[in-house]
């Protein structure tokens, strides 16, 4: 029996939406339902009843979830307890970071802790949900938005900011507007992120619905670095961050701010209530340094 099942059980049996949980566990729907019903044949009894829209707890789901509790936390306890026997973890240090967060000047940030810290060893892993591995222990701090991270961390370091704008071609007749609210696009066709449940296309899909329309999504892409240029190429528009908007060789496209502005900050996470390593001290200092000199 896969542990992540007990942990995929707990989030939904706390949620009791499986929309809502499998955004929280940044999975696909479909993929939370097999996990579940998975386990279920395993335990050979029903966990929840599905004949509402928002699921319930059958009586052996409600037995199972105390079980459910005690176990995850106990292997997280147990996880967390070995990383920190080890020897040599205080000059040990693993960072992650989405890939979309490139842009931000972390790659410069790691490469000059590295110059200065030559003695700690330093691990860099580049993963769509470095979230998922903040609190499975399996990294020391992750570079993250403030969209992504689902749960409240009292401990993070503010990185960067930066906003949404509206791409559009020059030639749109929104396109010499000093702003632009997300309702005055609902007609286009517009240019989104592949990964569902990434912060980006999150936070696009929650304007257009308080906007009180659904999307026409014309062009999906993987990288919202290509974003911009699939406008330039005149496949549509598309919300996404400025800075992933190039600065030159694009004349044909227009960046104007999303009114109300939609803010993006970027912030460097690191687990409450964990015993932080020398390693992870230095990190924190040494980035504090750095975001003052730039301010």
């Amino acid at each position: 029996m896969d542990i992540k099942y007990f942990n995929e059980f707990r989030v939904l049996a706390e949620i009791c939406n499986y929309q809502e949980a499998a955004e929280q566990l940044f999975i696909s729907l479909s993929a939370l339902s097999k996990h579940i019903s998975k386990l279920e044949a395993e335990l050979g009894v029903p966990l929840f009843d599905r004949t509402t829209r928002r699921v319930t707890l059958t009586e052996y789901g409600a037995v199972f979830y105390d079980y459910a509790v005690r176990i995850t936390n106990s292997f997280n306890e147990c996880t967390l307890a070995l990383k920190e026997l080890r020897e040599d973890d205080s000059f040990r240090l693993t960072i992650a970071f989405q890939p979309l967060l490139i842009e931000y000047g972390i790659s410069k940030m790691l490469g000059d802790f590295k110059r200065a810290f030559p003695d700690i060893r330093l691990t860099i892993t580049e993963d769509n949900n470095p979230w998922n591995l903040l609190m499975d222990n399996k990294c020391d701090a992750a570079f993250h938005t403030e969209y992504g991270a689902r749960r409240k961390l009292d401990h993070s370091l503010f990185v960067a900011a930066d906003e949404l704008v509206a791409v559009l071609p020059v030639s749109h007749p929104l396109a010499g507007n000093p702003s632009i609210e997300i309702n005055q696009l609902r007609d286009e066709s517009f240019i989104v992120k592949q990964e569902t449940y990434s912060d980006l296309n999150l936070i696009f899909h929650q304007l257009c619905t308080e906007a009180g329309f659904e999307p026409h999504v014309g062009c999906t892409i993987r990288y919202s670095s290509g974003m911009a240029k699939m406008v330039d190429a005149g496949m549509g528009v598309a919300v996404t961050n400025r800075r992933h908007v190039p600065s030159g060789g694009m004349d044909r496209i227009r960046a104007i701010p999303i009114r109300p502005a939609v803010p993006f900050n970027i912030y460097l996470l690191y687990a409450d209530g964990k015993k932080h390593s020398f390693a992870l001290q230095s990190f924190r200092n040494f980035l504090s340094e750095t975001a003052n000199q730039h301010r």
